[in-house]
């Protein structure tokens, strides 16, 4: 489904994307601006521009509001004003400025949908149609139109006509699952519980392998209809398929303890929400994470306690490195959600996106023994401890998931890798080799792996010819990855083929120009090939780029009159 709506979902993105004045796949760098205090036009405008570019919707929408309020026949800024306040939560504050826009555009589509969920919590479903019937059939609102008018009529007690308002979504073959979900949701609702039935079983096959959602709620309606055993097969068989979801155990249990079905639609306006969050979801699968966030916004404001909805909001505010926000997100799922697992996985993330790692790590400890059949947590654990350099501990974690895996045969060569390195970086080599071949044994040709190996071969003065056939594989897979040109350069260096070294280091520099070693290991190169002003530029740059202490303290040294290694390792081994 999701390649045929590329082209439905394109001009839903242009129009978000050229208000906001942002892009969906590539968040613009934080600014280090300090927002001014300012009571003119210009100077909340400014602070309001720059913080919406920023994703600081919160202060985006204080700014602009203020600057609105100083220039209300504004057009574009009371647009701009707009979309901050729907990223930022907060649509119920938008009804009159929504308002003011369909007025003046009844095609806008944020807009429209601002002024239906005001009617729809004023309980007035024909205006709110209405405002819906009048958006232009093209473009995104060929997928919304079908979808709310379905709803709205639904909350008018009007079922036929909520049918066959789904049958315009059957102009498209690759929607005619979403179609049939809601048909389905919409049944339920009117307690069609057979008729519902049949349309989830048509809406994608096989139940085990549909989506969570549709999954969930044809449960449901076995549930209705008497037939606890039936949804206990349906949940047990896609547990089996995805042993990862969290959410079957939980309706395993809630089923075994005698607990009420979980429905996705118990009213129009949450059957509404659930549309919204459909489209959310196709939206952030196209990298289109504005939009994404808007209609998410959308959804929570019908049904405000849906938790894989907050899950949405929250990972689409991580793409948009917003992590406080998502961690304020996450943090209101409560613990005993199914989805509480995922949200503190995502918030340990955020936390250690920002630098707080020992708080990510008070977060991830508990949860490793709370879950002793999942390894997630103790692989995010361990990932977590490599980034802050406590090797040992991370290898430790790896240890324990591996073990929970079912042994080296059974996990993927990456986590091989990463346990390789974190034994690597707390002196185990011997451990750390072994992990390094048997990632290779997985993924023969794993450029990655090779290069970790092949250098620290090289570092280590061994292997030579062994590293430098797998570090030229390894170049050949990633010609454009600089760390492993550095690596077939460091290898020739350490043979003495300087000259070759040198152009291979080069290229590494032009690919990675910031990284302070591989300019150290190109400085080194060129003063073995007798270019001294050159090698001492090199190390100058290498100390520019802030390298660690020992690397520091190295290219001090060579600057104050100690040279490098005028003999190759290779030649004294």
């Amino acid at each position: 489904m999701k390649r045929n709506l590329l082209h439905i979902l394109l001009p839903v993105s242009v129009l978000a994307l050229s208000a906001c004045g942002t892009t969906a796949t590539s968040p613009v760098a934080r600014h280090s601006f300090e927002y001014p205090q300012s009571e003119s036009f210009a100077g909340n405008f400014l602070a309001g521009k720059v913080a919406q570019s920023d994703y600081s919707m919160s202060e985006a929408a204080r700014y602009l509001i203020r600057a609105q309020e100083l220039d209300p026949d504004n057009p574009d800024l009371r647009q701009r004003t707009f979309l901050a306040l729907i990223a930022d939560g907060r649509v119920s504050d938008t009804e009159t400025i929504a308002r003011q826009l369909v007025a003046e555009q009844p095609a806008d589509l944020f807009a429209a949908l601002a002024v239906v969920d005001a009617d729809i919590r004023g309980g007035d479903y024909e205006q709110a149609l209405s405002i819906v019937m009048a958006l232009p059939d093209r473009g995104i609102n060929t997928l919304i139109r079908p979808l709310a008018a379905a709803w709205l009529y639904t909350a008018m007690d009007r079922k036929q006509d909520a049918l066959d308002a789904l049958d315009g979504l059957q102009r498209n073959a690759s929607l005619s699952p979403l179609s049939e979900y809601h048909r389905g949701l919409v049944l339920d609702y009117f307690g069609d519980l057979a008729a519902a039935e049949m349309a989830f079983s048509r809406a994608y096959g096989d139940p085990a392998d549909a989506p969570l959602r549709a999954a969930e709620a044809l449960g449901a309606v076995y549930e209705r209809r008497g037939q606890p055993q039936k949804a206990a097969l349906l949940y047990q068989s896609y547990m089996d398929r995805h042993p990862q979801s969290l959410a079957m155990p939980f309706h395993l249990k809630r089923l075994e303890e005698g607990g009420a079905p979980v429905r996705a639609a118990v009213t129009p306006a949450s059957g509404l929400a659930e549309a919204y969050l459909d489209i959310a979801t196709l939206l952030s699968q196209e990298n289109a994470v504005d939009p994404a966030l808007l209609m998410a916004r959308y959804s929570l404001s019908l049904r405000p306690d849906d938790d894989i909805t907050r899950l949405l909001v929250g990972e689409v505010m991580e793409i948009q490195k917003r992590y406080p926000a998502a961690i304020a997100i996450y943090d209101t799922i409560p613990v005993t959600s199914p989805h509480s697992w995922n949200a503190r996985l995502r918030a340990a993330a955020s936390l250690e996106a920002t630098g707080q790692s020992e708080a990510a790590i008070a977060l991830l400890q508990p949860m490793v023994n709370e879950r002793r059949d999942r390894s997630d947590a103790l692989i995010q654990l361990g990932d977590t401890l490599r980034l802050t350099q406590d090797f040992g501990a991370s290898a430790t974690a790896y240890d324990q998931a591996i073990e929970r895996l079912g042994g080296p045969d059974q996990v993927s060569w990456m986590l091989l890798y990463r346990r390789g390195i974190a034994h690597e970086r707390s002196g185990q080599w011997d451990k750390a080799e072994a992990d390094f071949l048997k990632a290779l044994e997985m993924e023969p040709e794993q450029p990655y792996v090779m290069n970790y190996l092949g250098y620290s071969w090289v570092e280590q003065g061994k292997n030579f010819d062994q590293a430098e056939d797998m570090l030229k594989r390894a170049v050949a897979l990633q010609p454009e990855d600089g760390y492993i040109v550095d690596s077939l350069g460091w290898v020739y260096y350490k043979l003495g083929r300087f000259d070759d070294a040198v152009r291979e280091l080069e290229r590494a520099v032009e690919l990675k120009p910031d990284d302070p070693t591989i300019n150290d290991h190109l400085g080194d190169a060129f003063w073995q090939t007798g270019r001294f002003h050159e090698a001492r530029f090199q190390w100058h740059r290498a100390l520019s780029f802030s390298p660690d202490d020992e690397l520091r303290a190295t290219v001090l040294a060579k600057l104050e009159g100690a040279t490098p290694e005028p003999a190759s390792v290779a030649a004294n081994n």
